[in-house]
């Protein structure tokens, strides 16, 4: 049983799916992704994800191939495509491309057709569990336009992966010691009974978990406060926990060498997390 994909029109196997080595995106790193998870078939939130995606084409002068229903239509076909192999729970990625140029060469002298791919995987166990990570402070070293979702991610990569080399599960990352988010995560601090995470800029990418998670703890009765966070301010905090779409949340217990809180984990990441789980139970219900 094998995976089928989008690619420019056509759904086929993974294993046959392949680009022009003169793609922009293998060759510049020039274009967009999202990753939208999916519960009983059902896209999370997709039209924010769609709203995002719009907004990082725009951000790079690259016209979507596609409106809002013809994604959404497609996204349906890949879910529905790939039931066999990653069941109704599953998690889409989907990429556009600035297309394939006639030779390598940094200016675009003529439009090119853009390339699409989408493809699904077997979505991560969600995490009601609350499992704590452990977290390591590093410096920022990526670009200034991190609010667009853009397929450039090595300097995300080459911190996360030198984070799990030192024994961590994540980095947290800061840009003059102001906390920005996680190479793969948004961050939240809580301290007395107060939430605390930094605010959208273009340093750190608006995440749709993270937008929904400030509305449950405004429901919640809790006060949000999306402001600037300075790095010695995180070992005084009480709770400390960094989320996303496919992690959804997860409690940071140490950072470094310092215990965060108690070093268990918190009442109001428990209580947020209960929230969020609540909320999509109750979506999948509907």
């Amino acid at each position: 049983m094998t995976d089928t994909v989008y690619l420019n029109g056509d759904f086929i196997a993974k294993e046959f799916a392949k680009i022009s080595v003169l793609d922009r995106g293998f060759l510049f790193a020039d274009g967009v992704y999202e990753v939208i998870p999916v519960y009983r078939c059902i896209p999370f939130r997709a039209e924010q994800h769609l709203d995002r995606l719009f907004d990082s084409l725009t951000e790079i002068n690259l016209a979507s191939p596609y409106n809002r229903q013809q994604w959404l239509e497609i996204i349906q076909q890949v879910i529905q495509a790939n039931l066999n192999t990653h069941g109704e729970n599953q998690s889409i990625y989907l990429q556009v491309t600035r297309g394939i140029d006639g030779e390598r060469q940094h200016v675009v002298a003529t439009p090119l057709s853009a390339t699409v791919l989408v493809m699904a995987s077997a979505l991560p166990k969600s995490n009601a569990t609350l499992t704590p990570v452990k977290a390591t402070l590093m410096e920022d070293i990526r670009w200034h336009h991190c609010h667009i979702k853009s397929i450039a991610l090595l300097a995300n990569t080459l911190m996360v992966n030198q984070a799990k080399a030192n024994g961590f599960d994540e980095a947290i990352l800061h840009r003059q010691q102001q906390l920005t988010e996680g190479a793969s995560s948004n961050v939240f601090l809580v301290r007395q009974g107060k939430v605390y995470t930094p605010p959208k800029s273009q340093h750190i990418l608006g995440g749709i978990t993270r937008d929904l998670i400030i509305e449950l703890c405004i429901e919640a009765g809790l006060e949000v406060f999306q402001q600037g966070i300075h790095i010695e301010q995180l070992p005084g905090a009480d709770e400390i926990w960094i989320c996303s779409s496919t992690r959804e949340i997860s409690p940071i217990v140490a950072i470094d060498d310092k215990i965060i809180g108690s070093g268990s984990i918190g009442p109001v990441t428990k209580r947020i997390a209960a929230s969020l789980l609540a909320f999509k139970s109750q979506l999948l219900a509907d």
